[in-house]
């Protein structure tokens, strides 16, 4: 049982049971095998030792998090790594999360990490499984982030997720049951005190309070919005094999209805992980993930006045009901007929702000998406000599994305004086990669070399079609764009942008005490004009284990010593649009009552940003290491800031240029510690705390 408090509104309080079955066989001395590995740290397109490690490197295991009800991947990351800060803006299911590495390194351009998920590369890691996922380790500083170039300058998280092992078949299932309420609600005034507070401001505001129709009403609008949420959560997996074929399996589902109707947030997972090995010089690796999710939306963190629900519960005068039907005395017109506000279906008008509708008005308007999601990895391992691996693989990532929006034309007053918007916005994102890499290593135990080469090439399809309008026949209760009578709008804008890169490490350790590291990234962006497409992102970083020093290696205290420091830079492309080299006017909408133009001004002579980074660090493992201690200092400067110039006075619009320069730099510390470990039972803690400073 777990007992989890957040915050949203006051408090919400959270109550948690989890189910877990596990039926596997492993062989005993299998296990301590195992456990005797030296662990290795994933990095771009490779791993190392964690003992070799030269970066600002974190990982984050699966055991941090497999018992927490969370459904984002970034929850996951949540007060696990320092120097990671994880914003949630909104508590509502589904809610989109920030995941910040070391802050913000750009004024326009996307600042969230790239997710490397089992090899595919992508920003989006909404709708992923957590209950898939072995670790994570993410790559803080650009001596390790630079290999990933135009990329990586935020940072980079490599997910891996669960595999099959070889003649150890496992079924495991899991399950979660939540409940989340309201328990600690903002003080609003009662009545009474609404009574005397609006005498106060206007005496003539009493008159309209203690109106006839409104006589016997009290509404307790928090208990009318509020409700009891539940969430559940399933997944079952499989995994077996032999020596030549291994598969790992799972299906998911996951539903939370949120503390206020109708958010709720539905999502459907299956995946399926191949590993064979075809001879003794060729394996196959493949990923295959499907996600389908479902968000019905709230407008939660919005003004009364722009529809938001928690604000409006807060501050709709409780003399009001709920419906126009439930007022003791009721509007009509001289026909006898009642008047828009007053009749049955239709929610009651705010005397003092029409516009301000009751938040149960609010939660009447549809907004609901649907995302489909095909995430794919394919890849060959080839032995092409002794010591040197061909790894070519092909990723690709498609999303598709439709949303649909709907405000009745009949309940609510926005509504009636639109008679009915709505819309509906189809998206759909296809990424294709396809790398090739060479490793060539050499292990003798006093020199060890690892050299890496590779190439990519990146596609990006992306489009929108997109359907609005208002005005509505009578009775309508959904969009449909056939029978829209006003403002009938249709737009449709297609994107497409390539990138081809070069890059390369090498990375050597003398006699397991001094290690150095050297990539770099050369990448090229049809997003830019001619002179401008091609950029060289370069990282160096070395490290000394003190520890391993004859003169430590009798210490029963210090068990590890390790400094670290590094120097490299990286790349942000992602505020350049696909064709920011060109002037364009295109038609943007059509319409009955004519074509809308969008603009975009030449900017030829526009770069990315470049992120310059400098980190020194010290490792610091006690008593056998169940002590351990690392603290990083760094420094991060991004030049070439891209800023829109806006000339909206003489009808230009905007122009984007290189502007200006940021500077981020801080500490970090991290502490974990082996409390306790026995064959039943184990205890440790995590702490870290680290401080940003930033500058423009």
């Amino acid at each position: 049982m777990n007992v989890q408090i957040s915050r949203s509104l006051g408090i919400i309080a959270a109550l948690y049971f989890t189910a877990n079955f596990n039926a596997q066989t492993t062989p005993r001395d299998t296990v301590q095998k195992e456990q005797k590995i030296e662990e290795v740290v994933v990095i771009g397109y490779g791993s190392v030792k964690k003992s070799n490690l030269t970066s600002a490197v974190s990982t984050v295991k699966a055991e941090t998090f497999d018992d927490r009800p969370i459904y984002n991947v970034g929850q996951a990351l949540q007060g696990n790594a320092a120097g990671v800060n994880v914003i949630q803006s909104s508590g509502k299911p589904g809610a989109a999360i920030d995941v910040k590495i070391r802050g913000n390194n750009s004024i326009s351009s996307s600042v969230n990490p790239l997710y490397v998920v089992d090899g595919i590369q992508t920003f989006d890691i909404s709708g992923i499984n957590p209950d898939d996922i072995t670790d994570m380790t993410i790559l803080k500083d650009a001596t390790s982030a630079a290999i990933y170039g135009i990329n990586g300058s935020s940072g980079v998280v490599i997910v891996t997720t669960k595999r099959g092992k070889a003649n150890k078949p496992q079924l495991a299932f899991n399950a979660y049951w939540g409940m989340s309420k309201t328990v600690n609600n903002i003080d609003v005034l009662n009545l009474d005190q609404y009574k005397t507070l609006m005498s106060e401001i206007n005496p003539s505001y009493l008159t309209t309070i203690n109106n006839h129709r409104y006589e016997g009403i009290n509404t307790n609008w928090r208990d009318e919005v509020f409700r009891t949420g539940f969430d559940q959560n399933y997944n079952v997996n499989y995994s077996f094999g032999n020596e030549k074929v291994r598969a790992y399996t799972a299906l998911g589902y996951q539903g939370i209805d949120g503390i206020i109707d109708p958010a709720r947030f539905d999502r459907i997972s299956a995946k399926m992980n191949l590993d064979a090995k075809i001879t003794n010089w060729l394996k196959l690796t493949g990923n295959f993930n499907y996600i389908n999710t479902t968000l019905k939306n709230t407008n939660d963190n919005l003004g009364t006045s722009r529809g938001g629900v928690i604000l409006s519960a807060l501050n709709t005068p409780s003399f009001l009901p709920i419906y126009g039907s439930q007022l003791a005395v009721r509007e009509t017109d001289t026909a006898g007929n009642y008047l828009d506000g007053y009749k049955d279906g239709q929610f009651a008008l705010n005397p003092f702000q029409s516009s301000w509708e009751n938040p149960v008005a609010y939660q009447s308007r549809k907004n609901e998406t649907q995302t489909q999601r095909f995430m794919s990895n394919l890849g060959l391992e080839v032995n092409l000599l002794k010591n040197l691996v061909w790894k070519p693989t092909v990723s690709f990532d498609l999303i598709d994305v439709t949303n649909d929006q709907f405000t009745d034309g009949y309940q609510t007053s926005y509504g009636r004086q639109q008679k009915g918007i709505g819309g509906k916005y189809l998206s759909t994102y296809q990424d294709l990669n396809v790398e090739n890499t060479l490793t060539y290593t050499i292990k003798s135990g006093v020199h060890d070399l690892a050299l890496l080469g590779g190439n990519q090439i990146h596609e990006k399809r992306n489009s929108w079609h997109n359907y609005d309008g208002n005005n509505f026949p009578e009775g309508t209760t959904f969009f449909d764009y056939n029978t829209v009578i006003d403002n009938k709008r249709e737009s449709l804008v297609k994107e497409h942008l390539r990138e081809l890169s070069f890059f390369g490490r090498a990375l050597y350790t003398y006699n397991n005490k001094y290690t150095i590291m050297g990539v770099f990234r050369y990448n090229g962006s049809s997003a830019l004009a001619p002179g401008n497409k091609w950029g060289f992102f370069p990282g160096v970083s070395g490290a000394w284990t003190v520890s391993n020093e004859d003169f430590l290696a009798d210490n029963k205290i210090l068990s590890e010593l390790k400094i670290r420091g590094g120097w490299g830079q990286s790349g942000n492309a992602s505020g350049i649009p696909p064709y920011s080299h060109y002037n364009l006017e295109r038609n943007s909408r059509v319409g009955p009552d004519g074509v809308w133009y969008s603009y975009q001004w030449d900017s030829s002579d526009l770069g990315w940003e470049t992120t310059t980074d400098a980190n020194i660090g010290l490792d610091f493992g006690f008593l056998s290491n169940r002590i351990k201690l690392s603290v990083d200092a760094y420094k991060r400067k991004t030049k070439d800031l891209i800023v829109p110039i806006s000339f909206e006075s003489a009808g230009i619009g905007n122009i984007l240029k290189n502007i200006g320069s940021m500077e981020n730099k801080g500490l970090e510390f991290a502490l974990n510690t082996q409390n306790f470990k026995g064959e039943n039972f184990n205890w440790s803690t995590n702490f870290n705390i680290s401080f940003t400073k930033i500058r423009y």
